[in-house]
C-alpha cells in the first residue's frame, strides 16, 4: 500500500475492510432467519452486499413476506450484534498502522458504511482509532442509498472539503467500488474472504 500516493483523503468502510467482523454478520443472519424457522438463503449474503440497512431491511420484508415495519427489522439486528461490535470486533492486521502513517502524511480521514453509529462508533472507540477520522458517515446520512450509487462517498468528501478525483475509497466488495468509481474517485480492493467470490470482478474496476 505504500506505493499508493497522489490524494488528499481516504474514505473507508469497515465491516471486511478496517474490520475483522464479517463473522458477525453471519450469526446475525443465522439467529434471524432461525427465528423464522429457516436456514439462511445461499443467495441472500450476495443479494443484498453493498445495500444500506434501510434497503437490507426493506429487501429482506418484502421477500420473506415479513409483517415488521423496516425500522424493527434494523433495531433486531442492531441489537444482536452490538455486545459483540463493542466488546469483541478488532481491526485487521495493519489497519491501524496505515491509518496512523495518512494521518502523518496529512490524508485526511472518512469512515463510509452501510452500519448505523450506535454500532460502529463504540467499536472505533474500543480500538482506539476513532479520534483518526476527519468524518463518520453511514448511508443513512446519503438518504438511506447503498453504496453502489456512490452519494455517501460524495457525501463524506464534502465533509473532509476535498473534490473527489483527490479521493482514494477503501472497500471489500464489488457494489463499494462500483460506487467509490462512480462517485468519481479512485478504488482500492480490501480482500475479505466474505466477498471472495467476486474478488476478480470487483478488482478489475479497483485501482489496486
Amino acid at each position: 500500500m505504500s506505493a499508493l500516493s497522489g490524494f488528499q483523503a481516504a474514505i473507508f468502510d469497515l465491516d471486511g475492510t478496517l474490520l475483522d467482523s464479517m463473522y458477525v454478520w453471519h450469526r446475525v443472519d443465522e439467529l434471524f432467519f432461525a427465528d423464522m424457522g429457516m436456514s439462511v438463503p445461499p443467495d441472500y449474503t450476495a443479494a443484498i452486499a453493498g445495500m444500506s440497512y434501510r434497503e437490507t431491511a426493506l429487501y429482506t420484508k418484502k421477500r420473506f413476506s415479513l409483517d415488521a415495519p423496516w425500522e424493527e427489522i434494523v433495531d433486531k439486528w442492531s441489537r444482536m450484534a452490538e455486545r459483540e461490535y463493542r466488546e469483541n470486533v478488532r481491526l485487521k492486521p495493519g489497519a491501524e498502522a496505515y491509518l496512523r502513517a495518512l494521518r502523518a502524511r496529512g490524508v485526511r480521514l472518512a469512515v463510509a458504511t452501510a452500519m448505523p453509529p450506535a454500532l460502529f462508533r463504540p467499536c472505533l472507540v474500543s480500538n482506539g482509532v476513532e479520534d483518526l477520522f476527519d468524518a463518520l458517515l453511514s448511508t443513512e446520512d446519503a438518504g438511506g442509498h447503498g453504496k453502489r450509487t456512490g452519494r455517501v462517498y460524495r457525501l463524506a468528501a464534502e465533509r473532509l472539503g476535498v473534490q473527489p478525483e483527490a479521493c482514494v475509497v477503501f472497500e471489500d466488495v464489488c457494489e463499494g467500488v462500483e460506487g467509490a468509481r462512480r462517485a468519481g474517485m479512485r478504488a482500492v480492493l480490501v480482500y475479505d474472504e466474505a466477498s471472495a467470490p467476486r474478488h476478480g470482478e470487483a478488482e478489475a474496476l479497483a485501482e489496486r
